[in-house]
């Protein structure tokens, strides 16, 4: 009986979860934007406003680590070398016009993404996305409740996210022709393939693996945290990639350090780096209200009153073996998003991630929910995806609970459980048991020793 191949295309299971997650996000999201645009109209463009005063103050000469709009405690947190990125809102006639820019440069992103997301996706089915899923693929990565406070606070996640797919997606485009070739053989028309193949890598006047490394540097520059893809580059063996990210991160802040100077950068890491470190948040338990997707909620809720340094050593030893199992195969296309998805999950709730930072997991979420085959493993996964799209805290609860019909009975119920974790944490819970479990039904059958 002929074996098939790993990396030929699966058979596609039935779209409709993916829908019901689908629709389900687009819809909370516009309800959730309908919301805010109402009841919290001073947030439209609150990040914004930092980057726009810090060019400003950048301009002008002056200290950009200490400006903050008026009644907004935050100020300036990325490094000196990413705000030249903000110097032409500057000089529009207000934040207002850079608003605008800025949100029509992130839709475009979004929407960037969501074609790659596509494409991802349709690479290993047996057939094209119909035109319901596509569009569906792009509502939820433009709309739902996990994009719109990217969206109206002018947050610069979708640009970053971006970067992150597009590496993806050439270091994936790189390993699938290496895999085709490989299974292609080197005879006749195949040896003709394969001597295509080469011509066209030949072509690219800078490789896809050095595309890929510059494009994950981005992010990292930017927001540190999303060093952590490196972990799976390791395990993929992606060195090209790996010289790439780490010559262009090092080159970055070069050019920093040259352009703004040492003392600018201490500045950096005494008003940015060193607070985010601080676990004191977490001592005593976690503020129910705070907007945060972290495994440190439920860690500091059990266990009040360990050292702040131990919440984030003890979430990440909790992720470690489920990194760890899911890393051990990833030769079939399957095995490979669900490594690369527990990388991302593992990156986002193993540090204090803030709600919106959960974009960062709709590659490979969002593929996933239409590849993974039928069975144990994808209920788990789309019932996680289900549930993380109720980006809420206990305090949005308790609004919707006084202002909406909903029994104020609830809460009694509600209140303990959104203390101990956000929906958003659940649902990834969900998601990674699935993953684990996928990759345990993928796994080969050992064989009785003779």
């Amino acid at each position: 009986m002929p074996t098939s191949d790993p990396d030929s295309p699966r058979s596609p299971p039935s779209p409709w979860p993916a829908r019901l997650v689908l629709v389900a996000g687009i819809l909370l999201g516009i309800l959730g934007a309908e919301a805010t645009l109402t009841r919290r109209a001073s947030l439209i463009g609150v990040d914004l406003k930092v980057y726009y005063l810090a060019a400003e103050t950048a301009l002008a000469g002056g200290d950009f680590y200490a400006a903050s709009p008026d009644g907004h405690p935050y100020s300036y947190v990325y490094p000196p070398i990413t705000l030249p990125r903000f110097y032409p809102y500057a000089l529009l006639d207000s934040w207002q016009a850079a608003f605008a820019v800025h949100t029509a440069f992130n839709v475009v992103c979004a929407l960037g993404v969501a074609v790659l997301l596509v494409k991802f996706t349709e690479r290993y089915r047996e057939d094209s996305l119909p035109w319901l899923d596509r569009v569906l693929v792009a509502g939820f990565v433009v709309l739902s409740l996990h994009s719109m406070p990217s969206m109206l606070y002018g947050e610069t996640n979708f640009s970053l996210l971006l970067c992150i797919v597009a590496g993806f997606w050439w270091l994936d485009a790189d390993s699938a022709e290496s895999a085709s070739s490989e299974a292609q053989g080197e005879t006749g028309s195949e040896a003709r393939d394969e001597t295509g193949s080469e011509a066209r890598r030949a072509s690219l006047p800078v490789s896809r693996e050095t595309l890929a490394g510059i494009a994950f540097a981005i992010p990292a520059v930017v927001k540190l945290f999303p060093a952590a893809v490196g972990l799976w580059l390791l395990r993929a063996k992606a060195w090209r990639t790996i010289a790439a990210a780490t010559a262009t991160g090092v080159g970055a802040f070069a050019v920093g350090f040259a352009a703004f100077g040492v003392e600018t950068h201490l500045t950096y890491v005494r008003a940015a780096v060193v607070p985010r470190l601080s676990g004191e948040e977490f001592v005593g338990g976690l503020d129910p209200a705070t907007q945060m997707v972290t495994l440190r909620r439920p860690i500091s809720v059990l266990f009040p009153s360990l050292p702040e340094s131990a919440y984030g050593v003890l979430a990440f030893a909790l992720l470690v073996p489920v990194v760890a199992y899911t890393f051990r195969r990833i030769e079939t296309p399957i095995e490979r998003l669900v490594a690369i998805f527990v990388t991302m999950t593992a990156m986002v709730v193993g540090f204090p991630s803030l709600l919106l930072y959960f974009v960062f997991v709709f590659f490979p979420m969002i593929p996933l929910l239409y590849l993974l085959d039928s069975g144990p493993a994808r209920k788990l996964f789309v019932a996680g995806a289900f549930v993380a799209n109720f980006a809420l805290t206990a305090a949005n609860v308790e609004t919707l609970v006084t202002e909406t019909p909903v029994p104020h009975a609830s809460l009694a119920v509600l209140d303990p459980l959104l203390a101990l974790a956000t929906p958003p944490l659940y649902g990834t819970m969900l998601m990674l048991a699935g993953c684990v479990l996928a990759v345990r039904r993928t796994a080969p059958t050992p064989t009785a020793p003779s």
